[in-house]
């Protein structure tokens, strides 16, 4: 029988230089190609579906070889199908080889796997020499060739990348690179985002406003709901950008309080309903009242004489407890400016 399950699946192999200098600018370098594949639409990314691997080779050198620019004997750690895997091998091989060479033993050319439950390297296959790679061509691949004009033409044609989005959301839109870096890292993010600053607007920090509750809030609900933390869900999330954008509006026009706006976000992951719907039906508006305050002011002082009359005789710490009664009172209603400027006014009474 011919298994002919994976013909015609194409395979690309990406071979860097002997440029990455520690685990963690491997991780960096990975997250950043798989990041770039999928915008690319090649390649899913997925390493646990083996639609994706790594294989990293790792060498140590003496200042002795560094002077000579020479490298030290690299060993290969086989068939790794997660980033964290990559750089714990990374992290473990770079320690053991450094610990050989201070024993004053050689560092043997081998293959390595790595074992997760032990979180080490463990020998795979031993090589005598360097030609038992089987360095040479194959004679039934020629080489293909590729002039700088196609490269250019092909490169011309290409989407916006990662990179480039993450450059654009700094630069245009004054979005923290932290922030920038978890936006730009699935196509599907990326999307949600810029659709939702349409919606909303650029100017007066507004886009980081969006960045702070997307990687915030929304992001806790699709990581609660999902497998794992995979944000390509976002695309199948009922939230639609549009009234993200409008739930912020809300907020910044004061129709209601961030912590009522947490809760109205979470509504409408689960129905998809508008913000402006959800706060209408549950009554869910700002009190910005006077005299409702007031009212509720009134009622904490009596019912809690003894704090206030500790707070009058100095205890002036007591403050943020009348503030949390307020807000308990009101049912986080209440706009808080405006209750913690009328309690400012009314405690020293």
């Amino acid at each position: 029988m011919i298994d002919l399950n994976r013909a015609g699946v194409p395979l690309m192999e990406i071979v860097t230089e002997a440029d990455i200098h520690s685990p963690e600018e491997a991780y960096a370098y990975l997250t950043r190609l798989r990041a770039t594949l999928r915008a690319l639409g090649v390649n899913s990314g997925d390493m646990e579906k083996g639609a994706l691997r790594c294989e990293p080779n790792i060498s140590v050198r003496t200042l002795a070889q560094k002077a000579r620019g020479e490298f030290g004997t690299k060993v290969e750690v086989k068939n790794l199908n997660s980033f964290r895997a990559v750089r714990s091998s990374i992290a473990y091989e770079l320690e053991r080889q450094v610990s050989v060479i201070e024993a004053g033993d050689d560092v043997v050319q081998v293959n390595m796997g790595w074992d997760e439950d032990k979180q080490r390297t463990v020998l795979q296959r031993s090589k005598e020499d360097a030609h038992d790679y089987r360095y040479f061509p194959e004679p039934d691949l020629p080489p293909l060739r590729v002039s700088r004009e196609e490269v250019t033409r092909l490169a011309a044609a290409l989407p916006e990348l990662p990179a480039a989005k993450r450059n654009r959301y700094e630069q245009r839109w004054g979005v923290r690179r932290s922030e920038a870096n978890v936006l730009t890292s699935e196509m599907q993010v990326a999307r949600f985002f810029e659709e939702a600053v349409a919606a909303y607007g650029e100017e007066d920090g507004k886009a980081q406003r969006l960045a702070t509750w997307m990687t915030g809030e929304l992001f806790r609900l699709l990581y609660a709901d999902g497998e794992g933390q995979d944000l390509r869900q976002i695309a199948a999330s009922k939230i639609q950008p549009a009234h993200f954008a409008a739930l912020l509006k809300l907020i910044d026009d004061k129709v209601i309080t961030p912590n009522t706006g947490k809760k109205v976000l979470e509504t409408m992951y689960a129905t998809g309903d508008a913000p402006q719907a959800i706060v209408a039906r549950e009554g869910l508006a700002m009190v910005s009242d006077a005299s409702v305050i007031d009212d509720a002011i009134a009622e904490i002082f009596a019912a809690n004489a003894a704090e206030l009359m500790r707070y009058r005789d100095g205890e002036e710490k007591l403050f943020g407890f009348f503030m949390g009664q307020v807000m308990r009172a009101t049912k986080g209603k209440a706009d808080p400016a405006a209750a913690k400027a009328r309690l400012a006014e009314l405690i020293k009474q």
